[in-house]
């Protein structure tokens, strides 16, 4: 069974590498890793380092698959950045356990929000742990800054990413994932509790009050609805890729997009190059399962993509539509 590091990140990329290590002492061995982060310049230079060095380091045997960035907040600081977190770290969440890969969430890298938003996240999808980490030299807690690493030469990383595994020290935490109950838990928030428990599980957590819905109840249930609402993810690794590479000059341009949406969308299972058109980016629903996607080349106005996604309903195809739309946008943006 595969298993996949689902971290949140900052300004210090090593807590990643801490944490892979010290799970791999405990006999817990990372196949992927997936990050969660925000379009702040730091996280991102951050995240560009562990692109760079998880692969090399650890042989290729570790995989940085995935980096669900916000798509237009650079810190996790509003109610609007904060719900926006929440889904994309329920949508992995809820992605990975129904791929059936074993979930280790680290909360250690960056802001304390997105720290207890993930553990908040975890109560309603579980996770087969729950974990912080820390670091006992000071030294390698000033240097494993982001700010600091880029002003020291590759060669000296490792000892940074890698310090002593007896200085690093992992803290479990408890909690009750709540993933069998969600579809009770929607139902309920969606109309008036009829089970005398679920009106005291919801009233107890000041989700329903006075017969009613609260504020948080809503937001909860518009994370919920719409995590729920998308496809299901693949049950193979890799999606299937057919590209045909009609143009040669942007036949690296088209390898590197169908790469990132394989990775970045679970619930795309094949992907047709269909060649380019001239316009912007844009995103076209083909009933019943299909999604045409035009993306910016280097030289040329666009590449196009067929992508044959799981979706079983309208209503899934149109939330893919969405989701894939949405990160052209934040992709280009970066």
């Amino acid at each position: 069974m595969k298993k996949v590091l689902l971290a949140t990140l900052g300004e210090t990329p090593v807590v990643v590498t801490e944490a892979i290590d010290r799970l791999k002492i405990d006999g817990i061995r990372i196949d992927y890793v997936v990050i969660l982060t925000t379009k702040d310049t730091d996280a991102q230079d951050a995240l560009a380092l562990l692109s760079e060095h998880i692969p090399v380091y650890y042989n290729n045997e570790v995989c940085l698959f995935d980096a669900r960035v916000l798509d237009t907040f650079y810190d996790v600081d509003t109610d609007e950045a904060a719900l926006e977190f929440m889904k994309q770290t329920c949508a992995a969440l809820r992605d990975y356990r129904k791929k059936n890969w074993e979930i280790y969430t680290c909360i250690a890298g960056g802001r304390k929000v997105m720290s207890a938003l993930l553990a908040l996240a975890v109560q309603f999808y579980g996770a087969n742990m729950l974990f912080h980490i820390l670091v006992s030299d000071p030294e390698i807690e000033e240097k494993g800054n982001i700010s600091k690493l880029k002003n020291i030469p590759t060669e000296h990383h490792n000892r940074i990413f890698h310090p002593h595994i007896d200085k690093i020290k992992i803290i479990r935490m408890p909690f009750v994932g709540l993933f069998p109950l969600l579809d009770d838990l929607l139902s309920a928030l969606n109309e008036k509790p009829e089970r005398p428990e679920m009106q005291k599980l919801l009233e107890q957590n000041n989700l329903w009050e006075g017969g009613r819905i609260t504020e948080l109840g809503r937001r909860i249930l518009e994370i919920l609805e719409s995590v729920e609402t998308l496809p299901p993810p693949r049950q193979t690794e890799e999606c299937e890729k057919n590209l045909a590479h009609k143009e040669p000059k942007e036949a690296r341009a088209t390898q590197d997009w169908a790469d990132k949406i394989c990775r970045r969308f679970l619930f795309v299972k094949r992907i047709e190059d269909i060649g380019w058109r001239q316009g912007e980016p844009k995103v076209r629903q083909e009933l019943p399962n299909r999604l045409i996607v035009y993306l910016p080349g280097r030289r040329i106005s666009g590449i196009g993509f067929r992508l044959t996604t799981t979706a079983q309903t309208d209503g899934q195809l149109k939330r893919a539509a969405q989701e894939v739309e949405r990160w052209i946008v934040k992709e280009i943006d970066l």
